[in-house]
């Protein structure tokens, strides 16, 4: 039971550098099933990882300014603080978003400490955010085509990951038959954008059949 203020601020001082990995980590690769027993247990577990690296510059830390009453007296140059403070969130920050950049984009090793893989197909076509062309059905029989990835003008498409429903924006749209789906195409033979090339937004239950060629 946590009952003064300075047991708590231990408490949280002590979650801290797993927080900041935990929610850097998921920024980058995604909340996949995780619950909030999942994510407690990775709280502490990366807290405990980080206190044990850190575990000889800490005790030094503590022996300098704690043991020594600078801390209590205020005997403190504060850029130092600021720099000690900064670097507590900072470095455990900068670590889950490596991590996660490592399992979105299977860099070897940090692969590794990637979490459990994409729920669904879905969220796995997605995650490198390769660019390509997308060519896909609706259930009303209806064909329709864009562009994955970013425009001229910097609008770039989005996929919408788990566990929200999986919405399609395609940041240009393209001319198909809507009966055949065959592609509009140019001299060039290249495939047309649509008058005023606008985006496509289509959402997942809507979609039957989809597919996807790299660019």
């Amino acid at each position: 039971m946590i009952s003064t203020f300075q047991a708590l601020a231990g408490v949280v001082l002590a979650l801290l550098p797993g927080a900041a990995y935990t929610f850097a980590y998921e920024r980058v690769a995604g909340p996949f099933g995780i619950t909030l027993s999942d994510r407690l247990v990775r709280f502490l577990a990366a807290s405990a990882v980080f206190h044990a690296v850190l575990a000889g510059p800490e005790l030094l830390l503590y022996r300098h300014l704690v043991a020594t009453g600078r801390l209590g007296r205020g005997d403190v140059n504060w850029l130092l603080f600021a720099v000690l403070a900064l670097g507590y969130v900072v470095l455990p920050t900068a670590a889950g978003t490596l991590v996660g950049m490592g399992g979105r984009r299977n860099w070897r090793g940090l692969r590794l400490l990637a979490h459990t893989p994409e729920p669904r197909a879905w969220d796995y076509l997605w995650r490198l955010g390769v660019p390509g062309v997308v060519r896909m059905r609706l259930k009303s029989g209806t064909w329709l085509a864009g562009v994955y990835g970013t425009t001229a003008t910097g609008r770039r498409s989005y996929a919408a990951g788990y566990p929200e429903p999986g919405d399609l924006y395609l940041s240009l749209q393209l001319r198909v038959d809507p009966a055949t789906g065959e592609f509009a195409r140019d001299d060039d033979d290249r495939p047309v954008p649509v008058p005023g090339g606008s985006g496509l937004l289509v959402r997942w239950s809507e979609i039957e059949y989809l597919e996807f060629q790299e660019m």
